[in-house]
Formats: structure tokens, C-alpha cells, sequence
């Protein structure tokens, strides 16, 4: 199935109205497209010292900064084992949020410490490091924080004027609903039952080629359009290193 490319337009502080692109994956297609597919708890949070730029209207000259995420494998879905530990890069505004006006932000995943989520990652350029499969602009969508109360506490969703009730929106939203309970503990026989409702897609293994890119530069076109492309030249620098302090997962 191909990735859905939904529109978000918002408007400015003046006449001017921006849009973006996000990557939107139903559930099926995330664990078909991932590498890696796990119930994790994490470990450490610490700034990669990774860099890069994003390009938007609202983002320009804001500087981006991975987050170095250690999370321990809870409880295993696909290419991974119970206990391991994988080291998973985040997005982050490396300057405090107040102090920019950032329009439609990149959706970023904000880890704590003893935080569950569930997470479908791609591998990185960097060896054995991974990151979210819709990253860079929309981590979240690929990386879910698995707390009941917020997504009660969120946004509401409405049809034919009727609330609709968080696991009622989606597959994706009833397994993240059933795979953790009020207590904010993990149900692992809703995790088993994952397995078994998605033994197709995760036999399906991730294309070869399939790469998370963390350098990124502004590409303008004659007319004046502008998009982001990968900084090859940086990251060819980066290439076989890990961020700083960063051990093999194997």
C-alpha cells in the first residue's frame, strides 16, 4: 500500500497561507515498511549532538537536534528480541519552543524516561542506529506514546456530530488502545494478539534500501519554490559512526 500524503494548510499572520506534506502510514503499512517493530520502555535521553535544517516557512533558521534515545525492547513484534536495547534517534528544537513561532511544527515523539511506546523504526545512516519511519517531519506517526490518558485528554474527533472515542477512530488507534491499560501497564496478551492479526506484514521485510536521512539542506528551485533534500556530503562523513557514547545494539 502506498503511504497517503495528507495536506496541512494553515494560514499565517497575514494573507499568506502555508502547506505541508505529512507522511501518514495506516497501521499495516507501518509494521510492513519497519525494520523493526517493538513495545519499548525508555532508557536514557540525551541530545546526539546531530544537527539539521528543515525547510518552512515558519521553521527558517530554526536548527533541529536528535535526541540519542536507548530504549529497552518490552515487548518484541518484529526484527528485534525481548531485552535488547535499541538506540533510537528523535527529533528535537534544540532552542525552547516560546521563543519562535513555529507553524504547523514537525510532529516530535518528547521521550521521558519510563515512558512505553510503541515504536516502527527504519535503520538510520548511521550503523545500527534507527529512528522513526516517518521521520523527519512527523516522528509521532510512526512512534506512539502508549498513555491512555492523554489521547482522552487530547484532541476530540468528531463525526455526524458525535464524539468518537479514541479506539473507535482506527485499527492503528484500537491496537494502541488494547496493548496498555489504565494503570499505564502493558497487556501482553494484546500484544500476542497483535502478532497473530499481523503475521503477514511482519514477515514482510523492509526494503534493502529503506534509510532514515539526517542531514538536510534547502534545495530552491528558478522559480522560487524551495524543499529540503539530503546532505549527502555531511552524512557521507557520518556514515559507520555512532552518536557519541553510542554502543552496537548486537
Amino acid at each position: 500500500m502506498k503511504p497517503s500524503v495528507i495536506l496541512l494548510l494553515l494560514l499565517g499572520m497575514t494573507t499568506s497561507s502555508f502547506a505541508r506534506p505529512v507522511r501518514s502510514l495506516d497501521i499495516r503499512t507501518l509494521i510492513k515498511q519497519s525494520e523493526m517493530v517493538f513495545v519499548g520502555s525508555v532508557k536514557s535521553v540525551k541530545p546526539s549532538g546531530i544537527t539539521t535544517q528543515l525547510t518552512y516557512p515558519t521553521w527558517d533558521g530554526q536548527l533541529f537536534e536528535w535526541l540519542e534515545v536507548e530504549v529497552e525492547v518490552v515487548e518484541a513484534i518484529k526484527g528485534v528480541k525481548s531485552g535488547e536495547v535499541v538506540r533510537v534517534l528523535m527529533l528535537s528544537i534544540r532552542e525552547p519552543r516560546e521563543h519562535r513561532l513555529m507553524i504547523d511544527p514537525p510532529g516530535m515523539v518528547d521521550p521521558k524516561v519510563g515512558q512505553h511506546h510503541l515504536l516502527c523504526l527504519l535503520p538510520t545512516v548511521l550503523k545500527n542506529v534507527y529512528a522513526s519511519v516517518t521521520a523527519p517531519l512527523d516522528d509521532d506517526r510512526a512512534i506512539f506514546l502508549l498513555d491512555r490518558k492523554s489521547w482522552v485528554e487530547g484532541a476530540t474527533y468528531w463525526k455526524d456530530g458525535k464524539v468518537v472515542a479514541f479506539h473507535e477512530q482506527s485499527e492503528k488507534n484500537r491496537l494502541l488502545w488494547s496493548i496498555v491499560n489504565d494503570k499505564g501497564e502493558i497487556v501482553s496478551d494484546a500484544v500476542e494478539e497483535v502478532r497473530r492479526t499481523f503475521q503477514t506484514e511482519i514477515a514482510t521485510p523492509a526494503r534493502h534500501d529503506a534509510v532514515i536521512h539526517l542531514k538536510w539542506k534547502k534545495h530552491a528551485s528558478a522559480g522560487g519554490w524551495q524543499w529540503d533534500v539530503h546532505d549527502r556530503g555531511e552524512e557521507n562523513g557520518d556514515k559507520g559512526r555512532k552518536p557519541d557514547g553510542a554502543s552496537s545494539k548486537r
